[in-house]
């Protein structure tokens, strides 16, 4: 399941820049939008990162229910937990989930994102599943992603990603359940703080941009 982790992240590309307006189609807003970010990633040269990282940043944050996803990662333990550890948590899913996108699309920024313009909305209209295919180099067929949105006051926010049947949430579920088990919550907090440390410290340079 390791593996599918940057799958996972690398599928933000096409999310990030969602806009604020609740009654915009989120296949649209994708489609016109995942070039504005790809165009961010394109300006890191090797002397620029923390610049280009924070605009990156800039525009990720606000399109993502952090709360809703750590909980969802979290499970049956999030109702147990302060409403310190919660914020903590929050925090550092949200930093650890930045970190890797970032890393992750440092090397593969000349992925092609295919959104499909057919939207699976639920439930009144709250959510609503964006379904694509993100060609890979390194990868024999196309990796279908689809993307899982929540209609909230302030527009479209993203709460999970499934990438060929498995979701980031169930993914990290599943991690973090064996380390509150061993460690606790506490526990958990500082795995995920100092994983988040060496990664910071440790961005790989970007891959060769293809010519022509």
């Amino acid at each position: 399941m390791k593996k599918l982790v940057p799958f996972l992240v690398l599928s933000i590309l096409g999310l990030i820049s969602l806009s604020t307006q609740a009654h915009e189609d989120p296949s649209a807003l994708v489609t016109a939008t995942s070039e504005q970010v790809r165009s961010i990633l394109m300006k890191e040269n090797g002397k620029n990162t923390d610049a280009v990282r924070a605009e990156v940043e800039t525009v990720l944050l606000p399109r993502f229910d952090f709360t809703r996803m750590t909980a969802l990662a979290v499970g049956k333990s999030w109702k147990e937990a302060t409403v310190e550890q919660k914020n903590s948590l929050a925090l550092e899913f949200r930093t650890l989930l930045s970190n890797t996108y970032f890393n992750t699309m440092l090397r593969y920024r000349d992925v092609k994102i295919k959104i499909k313009p057919d939207v699976l909305v639920e439930f009144e209209g709250k959510q609503a599943t964006v379904k694509s295919e993100v060609e890979m180099q390194d990868a024999n067929k196309p990796v279908a992603i689809d993307y899982v949105l929540y209609n909230t006051e302030e527009g479209w926010k993203v709460f999970n990603i499934n990438v060929e049947g498995a979701s980031l949430v169930t993914v990290y579920r599943n991690q973090f359940g064996d380390e509150i088990s061993k460690t606790g919550i506490d526990g958990l907090v500082k795995s995920l703080h100092e994983k988040n440390q060496t990664m910071q410290a440790t961005t790989p340079p970007a891959a060769s941009t293809k010519k022509g």
